[in-house]
């Protein structure tokens, strides 16, 4: 899941971008920019479909092959998946192995069109794969791919439906995974006895984006029934993200309480469920990203995504703010740390519980008679008593997140606590300017910040703590109607050009998606981006980056 998110906020973006590449790119002008999401994190999705095409115990005698094969040698990604067909022969891999590299040297993200109609006549349900990848710079026609596709069909009382293709003499129990080679493709599963809700590219077997028009209730249908833990999770952000877009298309103010009762039920059911695991809990239970809500639209408004976005998490701190206290009493370190998975995962939701009742209680009077206004002090003395650094640091990112007066004390005294810590004060700087802006505050913060005794922009760790935070993920902050946003982003650049280019270049890819934003977002980047490309002395890799941006 976590994976997903890197490349739903970052992949997916490059892919529809004017930097987009294949994994394995033709040609370059830069060699630096090449080190991406698309190279790294697609390209180890591209080998976990191998694996999924081959079976683990499959997969490790591919691996064993290619290092008896390579051990010592200078090896090309050809290599490697040659080593894993010719270890499965007869495998969908084997078979496929030309279509499959593809993967390799096809840029964009495919997209998976599935509709669904169920027969009750025959008890049949059938599902229409199509598969179709946008044109990118220099690939205006793509190939199908070799899509595994691991699906499962869920009945009307919550059972997995036994899967039986037509033409197969029996049921398969279970999930399958079907590979998509076609441009598209018709699956007819018989035996069928009721309408079941499809459970779609289950353990997110190929990255791809699907598009499957799910109700609210089959979706909340999968959150309470999927087998599949990453669907149970991807339910619950579909479910938040049609609320997100559809608010964030409308005109006027966003509203006080955006989400609705049922959605708002089914976050306490798994906030309260025994039978999850609490690291499970604090993923569901994380809104989709304002970057990843922008990804959906086709003309952005960031000031509107970020408004939407800050109802939606406030009425969620509001509504299950006696969820919340329950969710820290029980999830809270109460005796020595221990650094298994278990115990992460009850640190996370203790967290997340502790930022929501900040959010929940009144900041403008904390000492008011509101039940939840105890909780900045209370989260204030966890962050002094914590007995391990995530403790420490989850309180403080509560009190700073929901803009508690506390967070000022907080943020002073974590300074002096670890002012020899080079990467801790890199988790304190990016944590102030990647904060939630409210009326403007955090662009001044992050000037601030950059004057501090301990920031240094030769250091490229305390330069993206910084300028990273506020430009690349804070979109929120960054995309100002002033365009100051705008203006500090093409200061830096060209600044950090004459230093380090290669953390120049990545600075600069923050406005790669302009041409989506809505007016007067549009020609304000624009301007700062010609702005940047105007200067005669830029290096190669920041050159490369903005001419593609600005290019049509």
């Amino acid at each position: 899941i976590e994976d997903v998110r890197v490349l739903r906020t970052a992949q997916f973006p490059e892919d529809a971008g004017p930097m987009a590449h294949s994994v394995r790119p033709e040609q370059y002008l830069e060699i630096s920019n090449f080190y991406t999401v698309t190279i790294y994190e697609k390209g180890a999705e591209v080998v976990r479909m191998m694996q999924t095409l081959v079976g683990r115990d499959g997969f490790a005698k591919g691996m064993a092959l290619y290092f008896q094969r390579h051990d010592g040698h200078a090896v090309t990604c050809d290599d490697f998946a040659q080593a894993v067909a010719d270890a499965n022969p007869g495998s969908a891999l084997s078979v496929l192995l030309p279509q499959f590299k593809r993967w390799y040297s096809q840029a964009g993200t495919p997209r998976l069109s599935a509709v669904g109609q169920y027969d009750y006549s025959n008890r049949t349900y059938t599902l229409q794969l199509t598969q179709t990848c946008p044109a990118t710079p220099g690939q205006p026609e793509k190939l199908p791919f070799v899509i595994p596709v691991g699906l499962g069909l869920i009945s009307q009382n919550g059972s997995e439906v036994p899967l039986q293709l037509f033409g197969e003499p029996a049921p398969v129990p279970g999930q399958r995974t079907f590979v998509v080679t076609q441009a598209a493709e018709t699956l007819t599963f018989l035996n069928v006895e009721d309408e079941p809700v499809p459970s779609i590219l289950r353990g997110f077997s190929a990255p791809v984006i699907l598009d499957f028009a799910y109700t609210d209730s089959q979706l909340l249908h999968l959150l309470a029934n999927d087998i599949d833990p990453f669907n149970r999770w991807e339910a619950a952000q579909r479910l938040a993200l049609h609320r997100a877009v559809t608010l964030a298309q409308q005109d006027g103010p966003a509203p006080a309480e955006p989400l609705d009762a049922g959605y708002v039920a089914a976050m306490r059911t798994v906030l309260r469920n025994p039978q999850l695991d609490a690291a499970f809990k604090e993923l569901v239970l994380t809104l989709p990203s304002e970057t990843y809500i922008a990804e959906q639209l086709d003309v952005v408004d960031p000031q509107r995504i970020h408004a939407v976005r800050e109802a939606m998490r406030l009425q969620l701190a509001r509504a299950l703010a006696a969820d919340w206290e329950w969710a820290y009493e029980a999830n809270k370190d109460t005796g020595a740390y221990t650094p298994d998975s278990v115990s992460s995962g009850r640190r996370a939701l203790a967290g997340m519980a502790l930022t929501n009742l900040c959010l929940s209680a009144d900041a403008a009077n904390p000492a008011g008679p509101d039940a939840a206004s105890h909780w900045p002090g209370k989260t204030y003395q966890r962050f002094k008593d914590a007995g391990n650094m995530t403790d420490r640091f989850n309180a403080l990112a509560a009190l700073v997140s929901s803009s508690q007066p506390l967070a000022a004390d907080a943020l002073a005294r974590f300074h002096a606590m670890f002012k020899d810590e080079p990467l801790v004060l890199d988790k304190w700087f990016a944590l102030q300017a990647g904060a939630p802006d409210h009326g403007g505050n955090i662009l001044p913060a992050v000037k601030q910040l950059m004057k501090h005794p301990d920031f240094s922009l030769r250091n490229p760790n305390r330069a993206r703590s910084v300028i990273f935070s506020y430009c690349s993920a804070n979109p929120g902050a960054f995309h100002r109607a002033d365009a100051a946003g705008y203006v500090y982003w093409s200061d830096r650049v060209i600044e950090l050009d004459a230093t380090n280019p290669q953390v120049a270049a990545r600075l600069a890819r923050a406005l790669d998606r302009w041409k989506k934003l809505a007016e007067p977002y549009r020609t304000a980047a624009r301007e700062a981006i010609a702005r940047v490309a105007a200067k005669t002395d830029l290096s190669n890799d920041t050159h490369e980056v903005v001419t593609r941006a600005l290019a049509d």
